[in-house]
């Protein structure tokens, strides 16, 4: 990713002389946003010559699909370490920039945000240099439809040193959860030891209601998220593999285009949540399996006419490619949010598909990330 960071500022670096006044005091020092000192028509021309040169000739990309340049984002984790609460310095794992504010976040949650880092004074945060301490992060979420507010509490010992924030935050959010993450690793997720208040909200993408848990995965851009399901539904037909489905939001989001949809998640959190939303949703024709993508379609009897796959940042990678191109798949919908595996995998996914378009959208505003959408037919 730093290889990518730095391809993408040197691209910035030629359109200086479109440098505006940052929204944000924080723009250039924190990790959160690389291209704030730029406006945002010019950081969606930057996105995509930074698109063409990491595709190559495997693809080329016309223009990049806007969306809302702040307040866009349904999840953002907030580090607390070394007396400070926000996110690391760009460029610098050892070092925290001290938010008292944040644009990527929707209204509500920036209120919440305020609320929460008032608070935080009396409470011990954690040294994940060290690995010494008690709070890791602070998780907030909220849906863009529904308005419906999470937070999440990353805690390094199971206990509950935190009522006085909770209290503070009580009344204004849906749900609140205390997760512990004890381990070396420096992540945001754990195991979820106690729900003070619901311990879920529900997120609406054109009509279908998704229950998302505190572990649960969702795209971080709902408006974004919904452009690139309505194309995707537009590709699929017959029966369908969704591949790495998570709690099920691609797959219920086709589920009228299709005959039958099969979802595979390694994750049994998420497959339990994806149950819920079909039987929520009086979905009926989609079947959630918990497993691994490559050990499922390596094992399966079942013809599928369309596979839509969404991996994570690694891609898919030769194994699961090899195992697609030997299947009897017509149709590959892909969707990715790294231009460098995908163009790997487009390359690999050549011996026996063709790559009909790749378009690309503006998931994440003010930073480097960029997700693709991609469809593929049996030559």
């Amino acid at each position: 990713m730093k290889k990518q960071l730095k391809l993408l500022l040197s691209i910035a670096d030629r359109f200086a002389d479109k440098r505006i006044e940052p929204p944000c005091m924080y723009a250039g020092n924190c990790g959160g946003c690389a291209l704030q000192l730029v406006d945002y028509s010019t950081q969606l021309e930057i996105k995509k010559e930074y698109c063409n040169t990491l595709l190559n000739t495997v693809a080329t990309i016309d223009a990049i699909e806007p969306s809302i340049p702040l307040g866009y984002r349904n999840r953002m984790d907030y580090v607390t370490a070394f007396g400070k609460f926000g996110l690391r310095r760009r460029g610098s794992f050892k070092y925290v920039v001290d938010l008292h504010d944040c644009l990527l976040l929707q209204d509500t949650s920036r209120r919440i945000f305020a609320t929460i880092r008032e608070k935080l004074s009396g409470v011990q945060d954690y040294d994940y240099l060290v690995h010494k301490g008690y709070l890791r992060y602070v998780v907030l979420r909220q849906g863009f439809n529904t308005g419906q507010v999470m937070v999440n509490f990353l805690v390094a010992q199971q206990e509950n040193n935190l009522e006085s924030v909770i209290n503070a935050i009580y009344d204004d959010v849906d749900s609140i959860s205390l997760i512990v993450s004890d381990g070396m690793a420096d992540v945001s997720y754990g195991k979820v030891f106690e729900d003070i208040k619901k311990g879920y909200i529900e997120e609406s993408l054109d009509g279908i209601i998704y229950r998302i848990t505190p572990n649960s995965f969702f795209q971080a851009n709902t408006s974004i998220t919904q452009v690139m399901y309505r194309e995707i539904a537009k590709q699929v037909y017959g029966n369908v593999l969704d591949m790495y489905c998570g709690v099920g939001s691609i797959s219920l989001f086709v589920a009228k285009q299709a005959e039958s949809v099969t979802g595979v998640e390694a994750n049994h959190e998420a497959v339990t949540v994806a149950g819920h939303n079909a039987t929520f949703n009086g979905i009926n024709n989609v079947l959630f399996v918990q497993g691994d993508a490559l050990e499922y379609i390596s094992g399966t009897t079942v013809k599928y006419d369309v596979a839509i796959v969404d991996p994570p940042r690694t891609g898919l990678g030769p194994k699961v490619v090899n195992k697609l191109l030997h299947a009897d798949i017509q149709r590959i919908v892909y969707m990715s949010c790294n231009p460098v595996t995908f163009a790997q995998d487009a390359i690999l996914l050549g011996d026996g598909y063709s790559l009909l378009w790749c378009k690309a959208y503006d998931m994440f505003p003010q930073t480097p990330h960029v997700e693709l959408l991609a469809v593929f037919e049996r030559k």
